[in-house]
């Protein structure tokens, strides 16, 4: 069977997303992951599933696997999901041209949106607002001088590689966000082997709501827009999104996420995550994603489908793009809420690195047990006419927490 499009990192979120969107609407959909079974290849929508060797440990093994399964359905549209199948995708996108579209910008645009130090810099020639920062280089040899300037800052600060992957000769690692309370804690940080492997943005800690603007753009002109609030994260600190909000795009988020995309003449879909300073009310730049986000069911089920119009354009469909979205409408991704709900009743607010307003634990849990009937809150992954996924999560769930 000819696929219409090829969906990888199967066991994402936005992967069961994207085969939903594409599913419904006719179109055939294969799935792949690192596995012959994920999250999204459970879906009903799925009509093809394939496993690949990972792309975090052998990246070369990877691409070929993904070159011999395009070279079978010559035509389709190809939607990677994470930043390293994107960016190994993209790193040799010649050699794919041929056989299937693959509906993002090049590989140079995309390393530079995903360098935080380059975008920190790029966004202070724009004008867009960002959290106060020094750079320390990757050799960390100035520690003394690092902390000095640090310390003019103030306490508490993050601490974030400029890059959240790093390739190396011997695969992808992952690079946290980290946190220090004091200088003493900072000069630890700074000592790190870990740390020492890319530039490290140490930014003043920034108090308030995170919310992203998702955008889809043809060489710089916007096509689709959302936006969504975060309101719990896992970890709770900050992280991945599993209870979101869509709101109106704030205009002063929404222009500062224009003019940097538009500097990068994007194509292709993007979200651009922002927090609200507490103190001067601004929206302060974390970060670019240069792919699809974890909450796209949520976009999807406010009127903005993301993964179709972006097919459309790849496929080079008139766009019919919507006007607007529903307002007010909620995401929850039951497990990781659950995830958030364990780590708030076993840890302290200080273990968690959490701001001094954060809420109880009375009150967390009584907001969790409400979100089971409050009637503005749809389920990311449980769906009762594709119940698949959420059986497929929830076993692999229990057989860890065992």
């Amino acid at each position: 069977m000819q696929m219409d499009a090829i969906i990888l990192d199967g066991d994402q979120r936005s992967a069961l997303a994207a085969t939903r969107s594409l599913g419904r609407r006719g179109m055939a959909v294969a799935v792949g992951a690192e596995s012959d079974r994920s999250l999204a290849a459970c879906s009903r929508y799925s009509r093809d599933r394939f496993h690949y060797p990972s792309p975090y440990r052998d990246p070369d093994s990877f691409f070929n696997c993904i070159g011999d399964y395009a070279a079978r359905h010559r035509g389709a549209v190809l939607f990677p999901m994470t930043d390293v199948t994107v960016g190994e995708l993209l790193r040799r996108r010649h050699e794919l041209q041929e056989m299937v579209t693959l509906p993002f910008v090049d590989f140079e645009r995309y390393a530079a949106a995903s360098d935080k130090a380059n975008l920190l810099a790029i966004a202070e020639t724009l004008g867009v607002p960002t959290p106060r920062t020094i750079f320390a280089g990757n050799d960390n040899t100035d520690i003394d001088g690092i902390v000095a300037g640090a310390t003019k800052i103030g306490y508490p600060l993050v601490i974030k590689p400029s890059m959240s992957r790093i390739r190396t000769r011997n695969g992808w690692i992952q690079a946290g966000v980290r946190y220090a309370e004091d200088c003493e804690a900072l000069r630890q940080e700074l000592e790190r082997e870990a740390c020492r492997s890319v530039p490290l943005l140490i930014q003043e800690r920034i108090e308030g709501p995170g919310i992203g603007i998702f955008l889809l753009l043809h060489r710089g002109e916007i096509v689709a827009k959302f936006a969504h609030r975060r309101i719990r994260e896992k970890p709770p600190s900050g992280g991945v999104g599993v209870l979101c909000e869509g709101i109106e795009a704030p205009v002063e988020a929404l222009d500062s996420a224009t003019k940097l995309l538009q500097k990068f003449d994007w194509t292709g879909v993007a979200m651009v995550e922002f927090k609200l300073d507490r103190r001067d009310r601004r929206f302060k730049l974390m970060e670019i994603n240069g792919r699809f986000w974890g909450s796209l069911q949520l976009a999807i089920s406010s009127g903005v489908d993301f993964p179709y119009l972006l097919f459309q354009l790849a496929a080079g469909e008139k766009i019919d793009p919507p006007r607007g979205y529903d307002v007010g409408l909620r995401s929850r991704w039951e497990l990781g809420d659950l995830d958030h709900l364990f780590l708030r009743l076993r840890k302290t607010p200080s273990e968690l690195a959490l701001p001094a307003d954060a809420p109880s634990r009375g009150k967390v849990l009584k907001e969790f047990a409400s979100a089971f009937i409050d009637p503005s809150i749809h389920h990311e992954v449980f769906r009762w006419s594709d119940p698949g996924p959420f059986f497929f999560e929830a076993q692999h769930y229990l057989s860890d927490l065992i």
